[in-house]
């Protein structure tokens, strides 16, 4: 089970273990299909890979997180501006203790 906390600007998602639906672990306030402003990948290890779907282990890939050789700071944030309701299959993911995901969501102020 992985850990989050919520701010009025986004998620930290730690210790991703299972499949993980925005939808499923959204604060009750937030909508189903927020506009995301980025989403940024922190790996715990050099050959982390993370895969951001939309929706269901079954929706379009929206984003690919993978090593990068040569790069001393393995950390990817991609930037969207669209509305996508983030899923993280496990199954598609190679994950090491210490990683973290932040998705930033759209501030329409």
């Amino acid at each position: 089970m992985a850990t989050q906390s919520e701010s009025r600007g986004g998620l930290l998602i730690e210790g991703i273990a299972a499949d993980w639906s925005f939808i499923v672990s959204k604060p009750p306030f937030w909508s189903d299909l927020p506009r995301i402003a980025s989403i940024q990948f922190d790996p715990g290890a050099a050959a982390d890979k993370l895969v951001v779907k939309d929706g269901s282990d079954t929706g379009a890939v929206r984003c690919s997180f993978g090593p990068v050789d040569g790069a001393g700071d393995q950390r990817i944030k991609y930037f969207f501006g669209a509305r996508f309701s983030p899923y993280i299959d496990f199954s598609d993911c190679t994950l090491s203790a210490g990683h973290r995901v932040i998705i930033e969501l759209w501030s329409e102020a």
